[in-house]
């Protein structure tokens, strides 16, 4: 065992440092490693003890350079920044189910000739309009087609601040080499897919599930829960899933391909009845298992091969074995062995959540179930399962998603039986029915499509028991997580076992705050990473700012998309305030995306904006209106009361003065507003975030010599097709000397300012290194 466990470490292991070892040395230690292991058996004579350490570390060293490889390798394949804006026609297949959101369809796009610069996975968007072009026609797209398209590729890079989620990181794990969209041109079907394509089986399913289904309510439930495909989950049913902690449901894993094995072990008994006797009797363990493991197999593929669904088939694979050859196995091997399987086949797992939840919450099963003695009623074993894993799992929830779901106890004991026993066995009964004749199938997924409806009703009001404090915090470090999870086990030791609930004391660590807090007449800037668009936080020890709520499409409801959960909530909540006041500065949706979503998570903080339609609890803002906060000053220096609205023209501009420090948001304005701001006698201002994202229409010579800046933040996705910032724009503050930050090259932007009046300024790209992250800019300060 103890072999296995130093391969999975050794697995593991690269993806705990910021930087990798460079190929010739990593292919230099290989060579030395293997010669080591096979002259192992030729070392002098030593102690068992020592041979057997010496051996478990050449392993895990092996592992550790083989993963390596495996990192440089993928680092290669990714176009380079050099290559940016790299286009041409690329012929190649849809690899996935193609995802279509408002005006863009997403896929993923396997090139038929991967050569260099020409990475092997690229994520294209599809838009309908592209800005320099003509409308593009959406064509009916599916998974499999070959196609010639018109490319423009960009580097894989993603937003990046100093909480919330990480783009790059998914990027990086599921080896997608470039980003692209199509530009119009000779774009055209060139095949249709292949009777061995996997993904076009999976969308056949998908057709034939809207054919027979579509209408029914739960609808999008179950087509999670029979494809895996989860686009047509609304905003509003993740955040409920998410609150619940009942995520896991959806994600075909351990629950589900043990539903589909047991439906194919008693067809494979059922089987048993067409044989005669003394066949029936040699093939009375095989053929069960076999079928079970059939039936797992056909539904991990419907479901795409993903890692929670890896994983399970793996151990069902493990098991099956076991069975067939008749022989024991210690779990904890079998567990470690589908671990290191699962990494063999994809050494980029440990990248993603669902690896560790995964495998964790076996681990914790077995932890609770196999070393005890005594008669457990079903109930205590319900109970007992999920209390144990709800606490392991909650120090794991915070390190990787930053949020604890409180209701996720109840939630889980109500749908764990909903799903295995009333929604998850008419679809796997259903599934093979869609293709044939009559209103069977019809009827099945009707008999699941209910209770999916009805589970979700329920699961969304035990959201509203969810504490907004628990929704989203500052994600604690690696250390505190894995001595909180220590702590956990330590409190589900059995009865008996002294001290056991000390381990309370291990959990605390993780609920503490990461970094330091403001001090009195300290201020914080958080410039944050948004892509094209903007969000800015300004905060002091005891007042928080919003200053636009970042891109979205500004829907209500399950309808709308934005940053504010995955990016803008994470960030306000490491500032360990609820914001006291958010400003939306003009209607377009890069600046007032978000909007809604922070009014439902904030329903009594103040907002402020201008926008071309009344919303309501959003007051409007003019100038002059003043307030003083925090030991800040804010001024709205435009628009004046009685001007209409002018779009860019309209945005909220606000002068923030602290001690040391004086910061002008002055969101779209153009260069009209500008001299109308200077001949107002508008002040110097020690940071400015550049108007309009750095657009050739606003900052004008005359704000600039006006305000005189020493630090400029300009927001701005990277490759962004407006070519924000502008280049002559650039040049204005460089003839100046004055110091411009980028978020498309730095990711967030922290400013923070002492009582003293100093400057601290970091980089989010910089502060959160890793090895699958893109380089900051020369120019971006250090973390």
């Amino acid at each position: 065992m103890k072999v296995w466990v130093a391969l999975v470490s050794g697995a593991i292991a690269p993806f705990l440092f910021a930087a990798v070892i460079p190929p010739r040395w990593t292919l230099a230690c290989l060579a030395l490693t293997t010669l080591l292991i096979l002259a192992s058996r030729r070392w002098p004579p030593c102690g068992p003890g020592i041979c057997a350490a010496l051996n478990h570390g050449l392993v895990f060293l092996l592992a550790f350079l083989l993963v390596t490889l495996a990192i440089n390798q993928r680092l290669a394949q990714r176009l380079q920044v050099s290559e940016n804006n790299l286009q041409g026609e690329i012929t190649g297949i849809i690899g996935s189910l193609p995802v279509f959101r408002d005006d863009v369809v997403q896929f993923i796009f396997l090139p038929d000739k991967a050569l260099a610069p020409i990475p092997s996975r690229i994520r294209v968007s599809w838009y309908h309009n592209q800005r320099g072009s003509k409308p593009l026609n959406l064509p009916e797209l599916h998974a499999g087609e070959r196609w010639k398209l018109q490319l423009v590729l960009r580097t894989p890079s993603g937003r990046v601040n100093f909480s919330g989620t990480d783009a790059e990181r998914w990027y990086f794990a599921d080896g997608i080499g470039a980003l692209g969209y199509v530009q119009s041109g000779d774009n055209a079907r060139l095949d249709s897919p292949s009777l061995l394509s996997l993904h076009a089986w999976r969308e056949s399913a998908l057709a034939r599930l809207r054919l027979v289904a579509d209408d029914l309510p739960g609808f999008r439930m179950l087509v999670a829960l029979a494809v895996a495909d989860r686009q047509l989950l609304l905003a509003s049913d993740r955040i409920t899933l998410s609150a619940t902690g009942t995520g896991h449901l959806l994600a075909i894993s351990g629950l589900h391909i043990g539903l589909a094995a047991v439906m194919g072990f008693y067809l494979g008994r059922l089987g048993l009845l067409f044989f005669p006797l003394g066949l029936k009797q040699r093939i009375a363990v095989a053929l069960p298992w076999s079928g079970a493991w059939l039936a797992a197999l056909s539904y991990a593929a419907l479901a795409g091969f993903g890692i929670s669904t890896q994983r399970a088939l793996i151990m069902l694979t493990v098991t099956t074995t076991v069975m067939l050859s008749r022989r024991k196995i210690n779990p904890a091997l079998a567990w470690l062995v589908a671990m290191a399987v699962v990494l063999m086949i994809d050494p980029f797992a440990p990248l993603r959540a669902g690896f560790w939840f995964s495998f964790t919450a076996v681990a914790v099963l077995m932890l609770l179930f196999i070393p005890r003695q005594g008669v457990m009623s079903w109930r205590e074993k319900t109970i007992t399962a999920q209390f144990g894993i709800s606490l392991i799992m909650a120090p794991l929830g915070l390190y990787w998603f930053q949020q604890v779901p409180l209701p996720g106890l109840l939630a889980n004991l109500i749908a764990i039986p909903v799903v295995s026993v009333l929604i998850v066995p008419p679809i796997l009964a259903a599934l093979p029915l869609l293709w044939v004749p009559g209103p069977l199938a019809e009827w099945l997924l009707t008999a699941a499509g209910y209770p999916a409806h009805w589970l979700l009703l329920v699961l969304g009001q035990l959201a509203q028991f969810q504490p907004e404090v628990l929704r989203a915090t500052q994600a604690p470090g690696l250390m505190s997580s894995l001595l909180g999870m220590l702590g956990a086990v330590i409190v589900l030791l059995p009865r008996g076992v002294p001290g056991r609930y000390i381990g309370l004391l291990l959990m605390f660590p993780v609920l503490l705050p990461v970094g330091n807090r403001l001090e009195k007449h300290e201020t914080q800037i958080d410039f944050l990473d948004v892509g094209q668009g903007l969000a800015t936080l300004v905060s002091s020890n005891d007042y928080l700012m919003v200053y636009d709520t970042g891109p979205g499409n500004g829907l209500r409801g399950g309808a709308g998309w934005d940053m504010v959960t995955g990016t803008i909530l994470p960030m306000i909540k490491a500032t360990g305030r609820l914001p006291d006041m958010v400003v939306v500065s003009h209607g377009d949706l890069d600046h007032a995306g978000g909007l809604n979503r922070l009014q439902s998570a904030f329903p009594k903080t103040e907002y402020l904006g201008n926008l071309p339609l009344r919303n309501e609890g959003v007051s409007r803002c003019t100038a002059p209106t003043t307030w003083f906060a925090g030991g800040l000053a804010f001024h709205i220096l435009h628009p004046t009361v009685g001007l209409p609205y002018l779009g860019n023209d309209s945005s909220c501009v606000i002068s923030v003065r602290g001690q040391g420090f004086d910061l002008l948001l002055s969101g779209d304005i153009s260069r009209v507003v500008e001299q109308r701001l200077v001949n107002a006698g508008l002040a110097a201002h020690s940071v400015l975030t550049a108007p309009h994202h750095g657009s050739a229409t606003s900052s004008s010579q005359l704000l600039i010599d006006t305000l005189q800046p020493s630090l400029v933040l300009i927001s701005s996705a990277a490759n962004n097709r407006f070519g924000f910032p502008r280049e002559e724009v650039l040049q204005r503050y460089r003839n100046l000397k004055i110091k411009t930050l980028n978020t498309a090259q730095c990711g967030g932007i922290r400013v923070r300012v002492s009582a003293e009046g100093g400057f601290a300024v970091r980089s989010a790209r910089n502060t959160r290194k890793a090895i699958w992250r893109w380089p900051a800019s020369a120019d971006c300060p250090q973390g």
